[in-house]
């Protein structure tokens, strides 16, 4: 029955339920309602999660002992004014008072332990406890409050400002694939889930559409199942070619044919073991002039991000790019990566819309992933 329970998001509460009424019927019941909060890129939005009368099965008769009474159960109905407005505003204030609560319970604990455990004072303990809620490394969160320390006695400035100064450093942005001028051949790398095929297809749409340039799309992605059939329906919508190597050999004939585009991005399928991330490096790397660039899932969290990044570290990767970053509950983590591998970012993706859905950064903006400017208020917005 788990097919017949069904989530829906839309801009208001009206539109969410309208939408689980339209999907599972008007007798539809309501599970849970949350607000999906906006992002640098992303408006807020609604999300209701709804079943089928028939996917909720009556429980079992009531035993003999006493037990609490169920929770009444909520129906969806029309989107009208009878009430049903009302009551998923209240439940979305609730749940948004308890996630604000939970965000300050939980700055305020690591706040307190930068102040007990590490010896920062108290301006400095505020900072590490953002940093830390923004999905940066502790121990990378204490070096940079750290060295911004010693800094502020050099130069008055504000410790989140210095801060963020540092990030700036260390988080560096360049130009997007789809801005180059002249030719280039650009192969995207890294771990299988990241979003590689999809990250390409956005740069093509951006080159063709908004640069006007002439693309073409290679792959060597042989492994994954429909990966081939996924990369050639972005050629046909796009009207670009698409064309598979197996091999060294017809990866260097398939570039050559290729000559005359301006842009040429090269599609890799997810490899785990160092033996074959080399492999597959040394086989895109039979392109001359190939840019590598690695491509890294913001989702999954900075630990991740520091083990793949010294995964990939090896292959010497010319440009960073950041995939689902709508995803991730702390985006501060891209800064493990950019610290361990040491390069320019060249864009960043936000969703699975092609092509809006990639944006190419400005240094304050990849600054407001790890540290946003206003304080913690501007986090939270």
């Amino acid at each position: 029955m788990s097919h017949l329970v069904q989530t829906f998001r839309a801009p208001d509460p009206a539109s969410a339920l309208a939408a689980a009424k339209a999907a599972l019927g008007p007798e539809a019941i309501l599970l849970s309602t949350r607000t999906i909060q906006a992002t640098l890129f992303r408006r807020a939005e609604v999300e209701v999660t709804a079943a089928s009368p028939t996917a909720v099965p009556e429980p079992p008769p009531a035993p003999a002992r006493p037990r609490p009474a169920r929770p009444a159960r909520l129906e969806v109905r029309d989107p009208r004014p009878d009430g049903s407005d009302a009551m998923a505003a209240e439940i979305r204030q609730l749940r948004r008072s308890v996630e604000e609560a939970r965000r300050a319970l939980a700055a305020v604990t690591r706040e307190a332990r930068a102040h007990r455990e590490l010896e920062l004072p108290a301006p400095a303990g505020e900072t590490h406890a953002r940093l830390v809620g923004r999905g940066v490394e502790p121990v990378l969160a204490e070096e940079l409050v750290r060295q911004a320390l010693e800094l502020a006695r050099l130069r008055p400035a504000p410790l989140p400002s210095i801060v963020r100064d540092l990030v700036g450093e260390r988080l560096v942005p360049c130009r997007a694939p789809w801005l180059h001028e002249g030719r280039h051949v650009i192969a995207l790398v890294g771990p299988t889930g990241v979003g590689k095929t999809t990250t390409l297809a956005k740069i093509a749409a951006r080159a063709v559409l908004e640069a006007r340039r002439k693309v073409a799309l290679l792959t060597v992605d042989t492994y994954r199942v429909g990966a081939t059939e996924q990369l050639a329906r972005y050629g046909e919508i796009m009207g670009v070619p698409v064309l598979v190597a197996r091999d060294r050999a017809e990866l260097r004939r398939a570039a050559e044919r290729v000559r005359e585009a301006d842009l040429v991005l090269v599609d890799t399928a997810g490899r785990s073991s160092p033996e074959d991330v080399v492999h597959q490096a040394e086989l895109v790397r039979s392109i001359p002039r190939v840019q590598l660039h690695l491509v890294l899932s913001a989702a999954s969290g900075a630990s991740e991000l520091a083990a793949v990044a010294d995964r990939y570290r090896s292959l010497n990767p010319d440009r960073l790019v950041f995939s689902k970053v709508d995803e991730a509950s702390g985006p501060g983590g891209v800064l493990s990566a950019a610290v361990r591998v040491g390069r320019p970012v060249a864009c960043i993706a936000d969703g699975q819309r092609v092509p809006e859905d990639i944006h190419a950064l400005t240094g304050p903006e990849l600054c407001d992933l790890v540290l946003p400017e206003g304080g913690p208020r501007a986090e939270g917005e």
